[in-house]
Formats: C-alpha cells, structure tokens, sequence
C-alpha cells in the first residue's frame, strides 16, 4: 500500500478523481503505460484513439502525482529563455521546440472541447517582466529571437498595460489557464469509455525489455505488453544513464485570496533566477479571487530552511505587487531539468520496446501533451518533425560543461556519507520533525510523530546511496543527489527510486556499569539516609 503522504495539498487536488483497484492478476495489452500523471493520460488517450488495448499502472491513487501539484500554465515560452533556446538548439531546433508547445495548448484545447471537459481553460496573455537586477537590454533580445522563432505578435511594451511600476514587458498572446485535476478527470472519464484499464496503488519496480516484454508491480503480478511507456516524471526503469542527464528542484506556490477582478487574467513572469510566476483563479469564493504566485526554485535536498520560503514568497508579492492578504494555500512540486531546456521523449536509450516521457524542465503540461504525440508517432511508426529534438539518446557538445557541473554537484552530495555539516544535525526531534543521527559509518534518519512515536530508518537513498535530509517544510526526506523523495515514516514519494528507507536499528549508547563498591555505598547511604528520615 502506498503513502498518500501530502502535508501541504494543492488547490487543484479538491477535486475529487473516481477510485480504482489495484493489479491484481496478469494481463497483456498492446501498450502497458506506467504513470497516471498528464503524461501518461494523454498518452493512454491518443493510442486508444488509434485503436491500441493500453493499461495504466500508477504507482499512488489517481491524483497524487506532480500534475496535481502545478501551477496550471500552459505556456509555449520556455524556461530556458528564447535568447538561450537558440544558442543551445540551433534556430531551426528551437523553432520546432516553440512550434511542439504551442501544438500541445492546441491539442489541449481539442481535447477539451471533444470531450467536453469543464476545467476552467481559458486562452490568455503571458506578460514576461523584467526584474530590476536584469539587464535592460534582456527583453529587447527576448523579443528579437521571438520573431526568429515565429513568434511574430509578441509585442515589447515599455509601459504595460498591467503593473507598469513594476517594469517593461513582453506581451506573449494566445497563453492559457487550465484547472489541471479538472482535465485530468476529463481524460480519465475518457480512457475508461474507450475501454483503457487504470490500475492504482500497483508500483512498477521491474521491467523486462526483450524477448517477452512487461512491467511487474510490488504484488508480483505482470503486465505484458507490445510496448512499454515510463511516464513518470523521472524513469523508474533506469537507474544512472537518463539521471545522469537531469538534476530535480523543489518549486513553491502559494495562495493569495484579492477582491474579485482587482488582478488581472494573465500569465506572468519575471527575470529573476531563480524566476517568479503568477496567475489567477477567478470566483475562487463569492467576490474573492485566488492568486498563485510561484518560484523560488531549489536543488531537491540542498536547502537547509526550506520551510521559510512560502514566508518569501508571501514577502515578494508584498513588496513588488502590494499584495498583503494572508496566505490561503501552500504547496510545492517537483521539478526535472534536463540539460537543454528539453524533456527526454522517446525510445528509452538501449531498448526495443521501451519508451521514456521525463524531465518537464517546469512546463509539466504541454511536455506532457506532446510527449503523447510524440509517442503515438512512434508506436505506431509513423514520421514526427520533434522527435530527434526530444530523443532521451541525444546528446550536444554545448551542453557538456553543463553536464559536468551538474554531475559534480551531485557528487559533492556524498561526502554525508563520511561527514555531516553541523546544520544536519539534530541531537532530537521535536514532535512531527527529523533528524539525522550519524553512527560510525552508518547514517539514520529519525522521525518523531505528534504521539512522541519514533521511526528510525536507514539514511542512504536506495537509489544511488545519497544521505537523505530532512525538509522541515513538507516534512519528508529529500535526497540531495538525484531529487528522490521519502515520506517522514519512508515511503517513497518521488524516484528515482523505487522502493521506501529501510527501517533500522542504531546501536544503543553503552552505559557505564557501576562497580560493586560503589553499589554497597550508595546502598549504605541510602540506607543510612532512611534510618536518618525515620528518627
């Protein structure tokens, strides 16, 4: 059974999802996908579209996952920055990158209107504005590599007309809104009428690629399949070669509640590194609506208070925005960068019948709406213009310091297996808090629950043996290596790995044995001590 461990829920997860069972018997189908996330959805809703039999396993219950935890952009200006896009890719390459995002808010939109799924879409503008530390001539560049990309209705407004003070912007139309749990019911509801097989709560932890392809659950039961699709955010089928390719951050949002219509229906952002991002949930209540205001982006498991950074954010929209109403909503999500600013799309590296959708690079909903294109293409062999831009098996010699550097900070991260900085450590834990207890040349991670109950494991990542650290502000373990998430009593919440922290046992501190003089003493005083107190 897995932990449905979610101390801070997004706004979007009020919306229930129907129930489903696990795996409990073999079975064969054309395509066994694994992830119920929107990549996996959409993906199962394109093959069945095109007549394929597709299973899903999902390792929680339907909507658990990371698409539950977005802000619900849908943007095909991507985070890597146009400017940088092209010095990376090549121009043609980036004009395919922008073209495939702005085909996956149209397949999107389709989607919607077929099935008519009611999820709050709406086609807006994306304001990009620019931060005071930035240079001046950023946007300029910004709107010239936009009309190299095709992007000719961006327009440069030295005065928007939203938040003026807060500087010049790029206006980016044809932007949307969705609610992401709303659409994935809809895609849900849709896969079930098609006759798709949803099973929850049924982990994938083997995969066999040739002769006899399938992916086998924690219960031992199998799924054999002509095809197999690993949509997972990060592959659970790999171990080194795609992780060694993407590093994971922790993304935050919270919730604002304004007056109705005193904000405007935008998408915004701004030239901050880390960068901020805005939008608005209209009618949240009556006369109210809801602003999330996201960022303040960290490597997962190598930030020492990350429990301060909602209070950061909140400060950020005071400051800049003049935004003072208490914060309704908290929520964090996982993010994967890849080293170009492109996802992992495509037959995994060394496979036959194995395919990868991964590493979202903080646009989680249109890499996964054109990751299902993608895929469909190439199940069913048919020509895609995007699939050498996002094949897993590419590799570019201008990324390759990236890689380096990338990798050694991930290397750096062992050295907690030989010794812990002084900020990881805790003696105790207080009621619902973790710490770290490093042994000889063992590391534990301790959690003790409201009830004084306490839960000690086993520190090393099962992934690649990184030492976990505690995140105070979800209350879970976060490896700093390669971003795998556990619950505060173990369980696995993010891969890349694939099982929970081992439960274990530190030594018992030895305690000083008394000699037997030093007993008939004490027993002679305190004897004499009652023989004094009596009379």
């Amino acid at each position: 059974m897995q932990s449905h461990h979610q101390i801070n829920p997004s706004y979007w997860q009020s919306q229930p999802l129907p129930p489903c069972t696990p795996l409990r018997k073999d079975c064969s189908t054309d395509v066994c996908i694994v992830g119920a996330g929107i990549s996996g959805l959409t993906t199962a809703y394109l093959l069945l579209k095109n007549g394929f039999k597709v299973v899903i396993l999902e390792r929680d219950t339907l909507g658990n996952n990371e698409t539950s935890r977005t802000s619900g952009h849908l943007s095909n200006i991507l985070d890597e920055g146009l400017s940088n896009l092209i010095e990376s890719l090549g121009e043609e390459a980036a004009r395919k990158a922008v073209a495939s995002h702005s085909d996956a808010i149209d397949l999107i939109e389709k989607i919607i209107q077929e099935e008519s799924i009611h999820c709050d879409f709406r086609r807006l503008d994306g304001y990009l504005y620019l931060s005071p530390e930035t240079n001046k001539e950023y946007l300029k560049q910004e709107a010239q590599a936009a009309r190299r990309l095709g992007l000719h209705d961006v327009e440069l407004q030295v005065s928007p007309a939203h938040f003026a003070d807060f500087g010049p912007a790029l206006r980016f139309p044809r932007q949307a809104r969705i609610h992401s749990q709303k659409y994935v019911l809809g895609l849900i509801q849709a896969i079930q009428k098609m006759g798709g097989e949803i099973y929850t709560e049924s982990p994938a932890i083997e995969f066999k690629d040739t002769p006899l392809t399938y992916a086998k659950t924690t219960a031992g039961y199998c799924v054999y399949a002509k095809k197999i699709v690993v949509a997972t955010n990060v592959p659970v089928n790999d171990r080194v070669q795609i992780h060694s390719k993407e590093k994971a951050f922790r993304s935050y949002v919270i919730g604002i509640e304004v007056p109705s219509d005193s904000f405007p229906d935008i998408l915004m952002w701004d030239t901050t590194k880390p960068y901020h991002y805005l939008r608005k949930v209209p009618d949240f209540k009556e006369g109210v609506d809801l602003l999330l205001i996201g960022g303040e982006d960290h490597r997962v498991g190598q930030e020492d208070h990350p429990e301060s950074i909602f209070e950061t954010l909140h400060d950020w929209a005071l400051f800049n925005l003049g935004i003072s109403g208490p914060m309704t909503l908290q929520w964090s999500g996982q993010i994967i960068e890849p080293l170009d600013g492109l996802a992992y799309i495509g037959k995994n590296p060394g496979d036959r019948n194995t395919y990868i959708a991964c590493a979202d690079s903080g646009h989680g909903l249109t890499h996964g709406a054109l990751s299902a294109m993608i895929l469909r293409d190439l199940i069913q062999e048919t020509p895609n213009d995007w699939t050498d831009i996002y094949s897993p098996s590419r590799f570019r010699m201008r990324s390759l310091g990236k890689a380096l550097r990338d990798n050694m900070n991930a290397l750096v991260q062992y050295k907690d297996r030989i010794h812990l900085r002084r900020e990881l450590k805790n003696s105790t834990s207080q009621p619902g808090e973790g710490h770290l207890l490093h042994q000889g040349a063992r590391t534990f991670a301790i959690y003790t629950d409201k009830q004084n109950r306490t839960y000690t494991m086993s520190a090393v990542c099962p992934h690649l043996g990184g030492i976990v650290h505690w995140n105070a502000a979800e209350k879970t373990w976060d490896c700093p290596c390669h971003g795998s998430r556990f619950s505060c009593t173990g369980e696995v919440l993010n891969g890349p790995a694939i099982s929970g922290l081992r439960s274990a046992v530190p030594k018992a501190s030895p305690q000083p044995q008394p000699s037997e003089p030093a007993t008939e003493e004490r027993t002679e005083h305190e004897t004499r001590k009652e023989r004094d107190s009596a009379i």
